[in-house]
């Protein structure tokens, strides 16, 4: 893949938590093209070394103090973690870490980020997902999988993409993100739970991808790698010393209801993890009562 440097263009402030002024990415009409082509693109420029080291430490402090675990915003991604109280996971994930830390949409990075996902997808875009990764020295792989098949019942996202950004520079070594170039072009594979294991939240294919067009796509902090939601990918095992860190901003496009996805795939059902048990204990009891109720009707075991 062609490590193309992202043309930059001045974007003055329009908003009361952007710095101004500062530059966002502009893609070219090559780039462009290449992400419909690939289903993935490397994008540079996104941040600057300053903020970088800033939302280093702020991420470090999210993990460290094990925010959102008790709401099952925090959980692992690839293992069990019914035990764990949020500590010895195998790859910690956290869901809305905005939630958490409100600085983190007033970044340049997420703005950089949003800026990236209008010109790829229009200006009608939502976001969609936030997610933060750590992967510990000596971690997991991620294993190969699309992003499309989490989608439930009544989803009417038709289009989405996800907006990967490191926060240090990342290696093969140390677990880098790899995709199947031309995926995105593709059906949608089946998935299971790793290790065929509902408990666990991941997903993984069936059957492993043929590897002939896999692009490994090491990058600097204040990098990108965005993909689109059908794209086959997954990340290495880190080999390193250190963690590594990953922020990542999801959005899609909605569509109307006649195009919304009518079933729930069958992994998807037959989930029964102590992430979303956290999750819906958190709730008031009524709120608690409508999840139950939502989860019979779309036929999840309990």
């Amino acid at each position: 893949m062609t490590d193309q440097a992202a043309q930059r263009v001045d974007t003055p402030s329009r908003q009361a938590d952007v710095p101004a002024p500062f530059s966002v990415p502009q893609l070219s009409q090559a780039q462009l093209a290449e992400f419909r082509r690939d289903g993935f693109l490397l994008v540079d420029g996104l941040s600057t070394p300053e903020e970088i080291v800033s939302l280093r430490a702020l991420y470090d402090r999210l993990f460290s103090e094990r925010r959102g675990w008790d709401k099952g915003d925090l959980f692992d991604m690839i293992g069990r973690d019914d035990t764990a109280e949020g500590k010895g996971l195998a790859i910690p994930q956290l869901l809305w870490p905005s939630r958490y830390e409100p600085a983190l949409p007033q970044t340049q990075l997420a703005a950089s980020a949003r800026s990236i996902a209008v010109q790829l997808l229009g200006p009608q875009i939502e976001s969609i997902l936030e997610h933060a990764i750590m992967k510990p020295p000596k971690g997991a792989a991620t294993p190969w999988h699309q992003d499309d098949s989490f989608s439930h019942k009544g989803s009417r996202i038709v289009e989405s993409i996800s907006i990967w950004m490191p926060l240090q520079d990342v290696t093969v070594e140390s677990g880098c993100m790899c995709y199947i170039r031309g995926s995105n072009l593709g059906p949608l594979y089946p998935h299971r739970s790793p290790n065929n294991d509902p408990r666990i939240h991941g997903l993984e294919l069936v059957s492993p991808p043929d590897l002939t067009h896999c692009v490994a796509v090491p990058m600097r902090a204040g990098s990108a790698v965005i993909h689109h939601s059908r794209t086959i990918h997954g990340a290495g095992v880190n080999s390193g010393d250190q963690p590594r860190r990953a922020y990542v901003l999801g959005y899609g496009v909605k569509t109307g209801k006649r195009r919304l996805l009518r079933r729930d795939y069958s992994w998807n059902l037959e989930k029964q993890t102590a992430r979303e048990d956290r999750e819906i204990q958190s709730l008031s009891p009524l709120k608690r009562t409508v999840r139950k109720i939502k989860r019979f009707m779309h036929g999840q075991k309990f």
